[in-house]
């Protein structure tokens, strides 16, 4: 298996992103719904284009091709516009690990907060988190991300700098200093072979819906 990065040119007009669900129903066919536990409950992420052409078709297709119906899976953001802005999260500004910067004042440039990290056991829902100069960024309804692994807050309390997360799904796994992203991204895989269909007006333009969720096939450091 592959993982592939969205496209940066690919940007959807609507999003619908479901949170996990803790139980999933099947129904018979005398209408009776059973409804059971979900063991391991995932995102799923719905993307809708208005028009794309050009190089956006190309980008398209390329990313479907990729990910050869699901034998693979695609490093997704979650285009959250509720997020913290660049400038509050002080994006590209971050130095050396003592501190200092290059020779020439240069910084290194980071697109996500620096320093701001989790530690947590798999299962836990509550996680406490300093995040230090940048001061109060996440409340409750907001997406946060470990690694590829997106998560929502369902309800934050803050001391000063320092919150206390209620989180949704509880922490996937054992987290050490983790560095915990506002701009989460997700690993995805196509739910059907044939998801993602994209016909093309007039040969030129598409707008096409996908449709992916998320991939545990993946094991992740």
């Amino acid at each position: 298996m592959t993982i592939f990065d969205w496209p940066a040119n690919l940007t959807p007009a609507d999003v619908l992103l479901k949170p996990p669900r803790k139980t999933v129903g099947n129904k018979s066919l005398s209408e009776v719904t059973q409804v059971v536990p979900s063991i391991r409950p995932p995102f799923s992420l719905s993307l809708r284009f208005d028009i794309l052409g050009g190089d956006q078709v190309i980008a398209y297709r390329a990313l479907l091709a990729s990910l050869e119906g699901r034998a693979n899976t695609v490093r997704v953001p979650l285009f959250d516009v509720f997020r913290a802005s660049n400038a509050q999260i002080g994006a590209g500004a971050v130095t050396h690990s003592d501190g200092t910067a290059f020779s020439d004042g240069a910084l290194y440039l980071t697109d996500d907060l620096s320093g701001v990290t989790v530690t947590g056991a798999q299962g836990q829902r509550n996680i406490t988190v300093d995040f230090g100069e940048y001061g109060q960024l996440l409340q409750g309804g907001l997406y946060f991300g470990l690694g590829d692994r997106p998560y929502i807050a369902t309800a934050v309390w803050w001391e000063g700098s320092v919150a206390k997360i209620r989180c949704s799904p509880t922490l996937r796994q054992n987290y050490i200093d983790e560095p915990l992203k506002l701009k989460p991204t997700m690993l995805g895989f196509l739910p059907d072979d044939d998801a993602g269909e994209h016909l093309l007006r007039r040969g030129l333009w598409a707008a096409p819906t996908i449709d992916l969720e998320e991939d545990f096939r993946v094991t992740l450091p």
